[in-house]
């Protein structure tokens, strides 16, 4: 699960999930879904990429996508 600022518009939450995996290697794109529970798809540009990033973010490997569950960030107190 990766956690993230829901409130955040799309584009926002792309750019910032982009920034997350790039640690794992080059991202070619990411998607957003909110229904029915927030998720993200994700691909790297090699799919050796894409297992590790979901593994890393507990998700599953789908097709040539990650499929990671996303999750509310804590707010800072």
């Amino acid at each position: 699960m990766l956690e993230v600022d829901l409130d955040s518009p799309d584009k926002i939450l792309e750019r910032s999930i982009t920034e997350s995996c790039s640690a794992y290697g080059g991202v070619a794109w990411v998607k957003v879904h909110r229904e029915p529970s927030p998720f993200a798809l994700i691909e790297m540009s090699r799919r050796e990429q894409t297992y590790e990033v979901a593994a890393q973010y507990g998700g599953s490997a789908f097709g040539t996508s990650a499929l990671v569950h996303l999750a509310p960030k804590p707010k800072p107190k």
